[in-house]
């Protein structure tokens, strides 16, 4: 937070386990309300008097982000212990020396606000607003401000942790990244959002359709994270079981069974889609350019740091298939020093992009 002498802030906390568009009206609605200059998010590290269960710190603050168009601060949730709301405000009130703050809370914690830690000093520094819901009246006799009028959307975030699905209730960018956690851990999910968008950029570039891109390039690696043999049963359910090249080399496996799952599991039924994601590790000899944008993507999205990457994005901005084969001859390379077979589907592209059938395509590139 960038020091300021003057204007109106607000501050709304919470577990946030997970935020859903309850809370995005609610934080709405309280910066018109009360007519603020600023909103400020902050995701409780470890809130006092609520628990946040099955959600790390760290997956709140990401979902938060992916809700609020406000700032989001990680400012509790990088705090030891737990996070009370007046070093919150304090923290505030150092950062924004002249602001006049504000401070939102639901109607059940206005009714138990005298059990927070250091009340009446929360009192001094800010005004307690309340959103009160028609049904649900404030009930404390403490100086806090209600904001009527507010029309609440009827979800809870253990409601939703308790949905099998709970995307409608979520913006899409936390829908995907709820969903992508339940099955891959933060950085392979950061990686995927990252391939989302290079997929959706070659897209655009090659006249690819751009959502089946995106979406692709969001789920490639959703079996990444599975055991070998629960990778092997997906795909045996969706009547694609592998064959002895994919069971030589596990490290493919998850791109076949990640097309199974999104085929049984999100009912996914697009040939683009569902071959995008079953072809972006090995490639195979009829690669479509739904495919080939998120094979290329995988390798060129901004989380990729390897040392040739910028030589990579290079060619992919020039074009598809020299990116291709210059990936294609880095992979033969590798996988030859470390005395691994390369999967034929791999050689029948190579061949198909370079019309060289001479003998097997190790390069250095």
């Amino acid at each position: 937070m960038q020091n300021k002498t003057a204007g109106r802030i607000g501050i709304f906390g919470g577990t946030f386990a997970p935020p859903h568009i309850g809370h995005l009206r609610a934080a709405e609605y309280f910066h018109k309300a009360a007519a603020l200059d600023l909103l400020l998010i902050f995701p409780a590290g470890q809130a006092p008097l609520k628990d946040a269960p099955g959600l790390c710190a760290q997956d709140r603050l990401e979902l938060c982000r992916r809700t609020f168009s406000c700032p989001v601060s990680d400012w509790e949730t990088r705090r030891p212990g737990k996070s009370y709301t007046i070093d919150t405000l304090r923290h505030v009130r150092g950062a924004y020396p002249g602001a006049r703050l504000f401070l939102l809370v639901g109607a059940d914690q206005a009714a138990q606000f005298a059990r927070w830690k250091d009340y009446d000093e929360i009192l001094r520094l800010c005004t307690v607003c309340a959103l009160r819901r028609d049904d649900c009246p404030v009930a404390t006799d403490l100086p806090i401000r209600v904001l009527p009028g507010f029309v609440p959307v009827d979800i809870s975030a253990a409601r939703l942790r308790a949905m099998a699905d709970p995307s409608p209730w979520m913006t899409p960018a936390a829908a995907d990244y709820y969903a992508l956690r339940q099955l891959l851990p933060p950085a392979r999910v950061r990686h995927s959002e990252c391939v989302s968008v290079a997929a959706r950029q070659l897209a655009l570039q090659t006249g690819a359709n751009p959502a089946k891109a995106a979406f692709a390039g969001l789920w490639h690696d959703c079996a990444k994270a599975m055991p070998f043999n629960v990778q092997a049963d997906w795909c045996a359910r969706a009547g694609m079981p592998l064959t002895a090249h994919e069971v030589a080399a596990p490290q493919v496996c998850h791109a076949f069974a990640g097309a199974a799952w999104l085929a049984c599991n999100k009912n996914i039924t697009d040939s683009d889609i569902l071959g995008a994601v079953r072809w972006h590790t090995t490639g195979h000899a009829g690669m479509t350019l739904p495919e080939e944008v998120v094979f290329v993507a995988d390798l060129i999205s901004a989380d990729r740091s390897y040392p040739d990457v910028e030589t990579v994005r290079a060619l992919a901005a020039q074009s598809l298939h020299a990116a291709s084969v210059y990936i294609l001859e880095f992979v033969f390379s590798k996988l030859k020093a470390q005395g691994k077979p390369v999967h034929p589907d791999s050689l029948a592209w190579y061949h198909t992009l370079t019309d060289n059938h001479k003998g097997e395509p190790y390069g250095t590139p």
